[in-house]
């Protein structure tokens, strides 16, 4: 487990920390050389975990790693809550500050307005994150810590390892204040961190509901803009987080030894 987070770390920040070195201005052009940066360290987590498997357990170990996103069959609701709920939640936060109907126009409007290059990058993203998060960490975080103790040791992890994102002047967790925003980051990746951990559980080990999650997560950041007036989505997230917490499976907190 170790040599996979030092991996993950060394591979990902040496390309997003390039991006400041190098002195490029973040954008979202995809064509720009700091995307193509961003993109390449996008594929630490999964990288790092196909070499460590295939270090320890061959080509055979990596396929079952692989195949971890093609289990399918379980039950529709945890489709529809992956895809839907961090809309839902934003749009019912929306409704309790300005009238629905113009936000649902601009929302539409921004949706549609370059899927494909969307739906492309969030395919990406999910790829180089999840088989590396959740199809090799999560399980073995589990084994050693329980399954609430696991939620917060990878809440910790994948929240620490965006953190050359929020030096990069113009990347979406830029701000003046770097302690505030990465403490508020921190507490909520945590709740995503533990929500994901739930729906791996309850469909038993799929790594897919986590992947479409994680983009519809990323979707709905990108095109659901929020008014200045809201609550923060932090808050909203208890309400789902409590129940979450409650379908994770036994022991919530454990201490074993690891394993690879």
């Amino acid at each position: 487990m170790l040599l996979f987070i030092v991996l993950t770390y060394l591979f990902t920040w040496s390309f997003h920390l390039a991006i400041p070195v190098l002195g490029l201005p973040f954008t979202m052009d995809i064509h720009h050389p700091s995307m193509l940066l961003y993109f390449v360290g996008i594929l630490g987590p999964s990288a790092s975990a196909i070499f460590v498997i295939w270090r320890s357990e061959g080509i055979k170990g990596v396929k079952q790693l692989l195949a971890s996103a093609l289990r399918w069959r379980f039950n529709p609701i945890w489709y529809l809550f992956s895809i839907f709920i961090v809309a839902l939640l934003k749009f019912v936060n929306i409704g309790f500050h300005i009238k629905a109907v113009p936000v649902l126009s601009q929302w539409t409007t921004q949706w549609i307005s370059y899927p494909l290059v969307l739906g492309l990058s969030q395919l990406w993203v999910i790829l180089g994150e999840e088989y590396g998060w959740r199809g090799f960490a999560l399980p073995r975080l589990q084994e050693q810590f329980g399954s609430l103790g696991a939620s917060i040791a990878m809440g910790f992890l994948w929240a620490s390892w965006h953190f050359p994102m929020f030096i990069v002047p113009g990347s979406p967790q830029y701000t003046d204040s770097f302690f505030s925003s990465f403490s508020a980051y921190l507490l909520l990746v945590t709740f995503w961190s533990i929500i994901m951990t739930m729906l791996y559980n309850r469909t038993k080990g799929s790594v897919l509901v986590c992947m479409l999650f994680h983009a519809f997560i990323n979707i709905a950041a990108f095109t659901i803009r929020m008014p200045k007036e809201a609550t923060s989505m932090i808050i909203l997230y208890i309400p789902i987080m409590i129940p979450s917490i409650i379908l994770l499976p036994k022991p919530l907190f454990a201490f074993r030894s690891s394993r690879v």
